[in-house]
C-alpha cells in the first residue's frame, strides 16, 4: 500500500496550506521582529526558524517538559517532519554537488556520509538527484532513462546516414508509389482507414459516411516528393554557419528528407494500410526497401 505522496514534487494548494501553517505555528517568534519567515515549497525555510519550538514540543512527548503540547502542535511537528526530510534531501543533494565540484573524491564522501563505500555514495546522489523536482516541474530523467535516450538518438541518426546512402532508391519508391492514381482512395478504403473511423465515430457510423477524414499519409508523401525534387533542382542557400561547411549542410537537409520519404513508404509496407496487389511490381519494391532497412537497423543492435 502506498503511504507517502509527492515526495519532492508539488503539492496541492491544500497541502501547501497545511504547510504554511504548521512552519508558522512552529517557527520561533523573535522579540522586535517585523515579520514571521514562512515557509516557501521552491525555498524552504531555515532549520533554526522552527528547531526550538519542534524540540519543545518533542520533549512534552517524551513527558520533559509540561503542560502537554496541544493537538495543533502535535499535528504541526508531525507535518515538519515530512517537510525537513525532504528539505534535508534537497540539502544532501546540494552539498554532495557542491563536494564533487570541489574535487572531493566520493570515497571521502562515503566516509562522511558514513556509507559502505564510494558506489554506494554515487549511488545516494542518483537517487537524490532523481527524487529532486526543478524548479520548473519536471523530474530529472532516470539512468536508464538517459541511456534509452541515447540509444534511441543514436539509432535515429544511423536510419538517417542509412536512407542517405539509398538515397536514389528510396526517391524511385516513393515516385512511384506517389504517382499512384488513386492512392488517398486506396488509403482512405483500407482496413487501417476503417478502425480509425469506427474509433471516431464509434461501429454504428455508416460504413460510406460522406464525412469521412482522409489519412493524411498518402498527402505528406506527395509533399516530401515535391520537397525533394526542389531541393535537388534549386538547392537552399546554407546557413550563416561557421561551424559546418556548406556541403555538411546540404547533406544533413538531403539525409532529414529522404529519411522523412523512407517513414512515409513504410505505411505502404503494410496491407493494413493500402491494398496495392494490383501492383505487384511497387509491392516488391516497397517490400524490399522497407526489409533492407529493418535489417540494417537490427544489426545495428
Amino acid at each position: 500500500m502506498k503511504t507517502t505522496r509527492n515526495s519532492g514534487g508539488t503539492h496541492s494548494p491544500k497541502t501547501q496550506h497545511n504547510r504554511a501553517r504548521a512552519w508558522a505555528l512552529l517557527t520561533e517568534k523573535t522579540p522586535g521582529a517585523r515579520r514571521l519567515p514562512s515557509y516557501d515549497s521552491d525555498s524552504p525555510g531555515r532549520l533554526m526558524d522552527v528547531a526550538r519550538n519542534y524540540d519543545r514540543i518533542c520533549q512534552r512527548a517524551e513527558g520533559v517538559l509540561q503542560p502537554d503540547a496541544t493537538e495543533s502542535e502535535i499535528l504541526a511537528a508531525l507535518l515538519a517532519i515530512r517537510m525537513l526530510r525532504e528539505k534535508l534531501d534537497h540539502d544532501e543533494l546540494k552539498l554532495t554537488t557542491l563536494a564533487r565540484t570541489k574535487r572531493i573524491t566520493w570515497a571521502r564522501i562515503a566516509e562522511w556520509q558514513e556509507l559502505s563505500g564510494r558506489q554506494a555514495a554515487e549511488r545516494r546522489h542518483l537517487q537524490l538527484g532523481r527524487a529532486s523536482t526543478r524548479p520548473d516541474g519536471t523530474v530529472p530523467a532516470t539512468q536508464s532513462e538517459r541511456v534509452e535516450y541515447a540509444r534511441a538518438l543514436r539509432s535515429r541518426r544511423a536510419e538517417r546516414q542509412w536512407a542517405l546512402s539509398n538515397a536514389p532508391r528510396i526517391r524511385r519508391v516513393a515516385a512511384q508509389l506517389a504517382t499512384v492514381e488513386d492512392l488517398q482512395q486506396r488509403v482512405d478504403g483500407s482496413h487501417e482507414a476503417h478502425i480509425m473511423h469506427a474509433i471516431r465515430h464509434g461501429k454504428d457510423a455508416p460504413p460510406q459516411n460522406p464525412s469521412r477524414e482522409p489519412l493524411v499519409w498518402p498527402k505528406a508523401l506527395r509533399e516530401c516528393v515535391a520537397e525533394d525534387e526542389r531541393f535537388r533542382s534549386a538547392p537552399p542557400p546554407p546557413a550563416d554557419d561557421c561551424l559546418h561547411d556548406p556541403e555538411w549542410q546540404r547533406q544533413q537537409q538531403e539525409a532529414d528528407i529522404v529519411h522523412r520519404l523512407l517513414g512515409l513508404i513504410g505505411y505502404a509496407a503494410n496491407p493494413r494500410n493500402i491494398e496495392l496487389a494490383d501492383l505487384p511490381d511497387l509491392v516488391d519494391a516497397i517490400g524490399d526497401l522497407y526489409n533492407d532497412s529493418q535489417q540494417a537497423a537490427k544489426s545495428r543492435r
